[in-house]
């Protein structure tokens, strides 16, 4: 039996590096990878791409990791998705975060504010839209009294909802509103921490085991280890020294909170290049948070270590695609699914 995997993808390189992603997605479908999500910060837009993905494969599931629910309006990503839905014959996941002050208020000019009732609100709104039903919504944020209702039949009547959640609070919500639970540089000795949390909301909803563990991953298969490890580091230093509060705040949360004050320091003195890192950041971080936060090393090594979240509570780990070619990519992540 295959095991669960998903990757992750982007939309930033030259439009013929972009068709050779799309070629590449085929060979993990056909050799049995579960879904694939796909990344958007202030470049391209993702669903130009799930779009090409949904008329160019067949069974592989397709979804946004994430979209932010500031920038669009539910209605709109509403009929995304529907309509995304029906291109892939019902293969759509949507994931949804609420991205940071930074993103929301620099580049889509909208103020970061209410952002875990802005997401109940937006699961609440997608989740009646796609029931095919008249909408009428009363809600903090957003009030909805016409009753306007989809102009065509969706194919599914709930298309699953994934939430990229780190705080307690969001974490919780995930568990009274979502199906899926997107955690990104979480330790691996704490997963079941984290779902314990998540079942918190499940109860407090009346729906018990509702929600799945669809973490990300940050995965370098690389045989020279030490290079590995550099490649390994740099996205989670980045992310702690230069995006705003959420990611070391939860890994202070989470055991690391020496380390983070470390890294941050190190970070101020030495800034690492866009989601890289340097020697002071990385003796800063250390072994034990590198290894709980990330998996590198060889094939073996790294088909190892997803073995070790599955373990954990991770329902689908959710790695970046490997930067490989044609057989090699094949052999790669057959290997990591057989």
């Amino acid at each position: 039996m295959a095991k669960r995997l998903a990757l992750g993808i982007g939309f930033t390189g030259t439009p013929e590096q972009n068709k050779a992603t799309i070629e590449k997605v085929k060979i993990a479908e056909e050799v049995g990878v579960e879904a694939v999500f796909t990344a958007e910060t202030w470049g391209r837009d993702q669903f130009s791409l799930l779009t090409q993905l949904a008329l160019q494969t067949e069974k592989i599931k397709l979804g946004s990791g994430i979209a932010p629910v500031f920038g669009r309006s539910p209605a709109v990503l509403a009929m995304t998705f529907a309509t995304l839905d029906e291109l892939s014959g019902g293969r759509m996941i949507i994931g949804l975060g609420t991205s940071g002050a930074r993103v929301v208020e620099h580049w889509h000019g909208e103020p970061f504010e209410k952002p875990l009732r802005r997401l109940r609100e937006y699961c609440e709104i997608i989740n009646l839209i796609m029931s095919g039903e008249k909408v009428f919504y009363e809600g903090e944020i957003f009030q909805l009294e016409r009753g306007f209702k989809l102009l065509f039949e969706p194919v599914r009547n709930h298309i699953p909802i994934y939430i990229a959640s780190i705080s307690p609070k969001s974490m919780e919500q995930t568990g009274e509103v979502a199906d899926g639970w997107m955690p990104v540089y979480w330790p691996v000795s704490t997963i079941r921490d984290g779902m314990e949390t998540i079942r918190k909301g499940e109860e407090k909803a009346g729906r018990p085991g509702a929600v799945e563990c669809v973490a990300n991953i940050t995965t370098v298969i690389n045989p020279d280890v030490e290079q590995a490890k550099v490649q390994a580091a740099g996205p989670i230093s980045w992310y702690v020294t230069n995006m705003g509060d959420f990611y070391h705040r939860m890994l202070t949360r989470n055991g690391f909170g020496a380390e983070v004050e470390a890294m941050r320091a190190a970070g101020a003195e030495h800034r690492p290049p866009p989601f890289g890192t340097n020697p002071e950041i990385m003796k800063a971080m250390g072994d034990h948070m590198l290894n709980e936060t990330t998996v590198y090393g060889d094939l073996d090594t790294v088909a190892a270590g997803l073995e070790e979240r599955r373990k954990a509570g991770v329902n689908l780990p959710v790695i970046s695609m490997p930067q490989l070619e044609g057989k090699e990519l094949e052999r790669t992540l057959g290997a990591l699914v057989s």
